[in-house]
């Protein structure tokens, strides 16, 4: 090999190895071309909730939260919770409980507090089911809709959303939806 080949190979790598990492900090730091965004304006309203494991076939915990800001004025005493198709099958199956709970942060852990009394039926024309209270829960604390399943087998984006009435023969009002991803 000659001096000059030689010469030119080293002064190749050098370049690559000078201007490598400047050319992928550049491609790192660009903004996504598409980011989903709920439209604010809309009466779309997103309720927050609290899921142990989002993997596709994976068993998870869910806490559907309703923050006490958030329920009706009177107390309902019913409510419907529509479910995406993937999820419904495995929800007719599933370990549910309506409780008061403690929402969690950096210092305590997501909780259900206590139980609250309910009867449950699925509709699988709507695929969705109704939960009845016994009692109004109490206006002071948040309650969530306790569900333990395995995640669908399909990823993506599910939404399920919240009726609620103050009993079975009045109309329901739409209260919000849980978007939650399954990867």
């Amino acid at each position: 090999m000659s001096f000059t080949t030689r010469l030119i190979t080293l002064t190749t790598v050098v370049t690559s190895v000078v201007f490598a990492p400047s050319i992928s900090a550049q491609y790192q730091s660009t903004t996504p071309i598409f980011q989903f965004r709920t439209d604010q304006s809309s009466p779309f309203k997103r309720l927050y909730f609290f899921g142990t494991s989002g993997e596709r076939l994976d068993r998870s915990e869910y806490y559907f939260v309703l923050k006490k800001e958030e329920q009706l004025k009177k107390g309902a005493q019913q409510f419907e919770l529509t479910i995406p198709r993937d999820f419904y099958k495995r929800f007719k199956s599933a370990t549910l409980k309506v409780c008061t709970m403690q929402r969690g942060g950096f210092v305590r852990k997501t909780k259900c507090l206590d139980d609250l009394a309910f009867a449950s039926a699925f509709d699988d024309g709507k695929q969705s089911v109704v939960l009845s209270l016994k009692n109004a829960p109490p206006a002071d604390q948040d309650i969530a809709f306790y569900a333990s399943l395995i995640n669908p087998i399909s990823s993506g984006l599910y939404q399920f959303n919240l009726l609620a009435g103050l009993d079975k023969v009045n109309s329901k009002k739409y209260l919000g939806s849980w978007l939650i991803s399954v990867n």
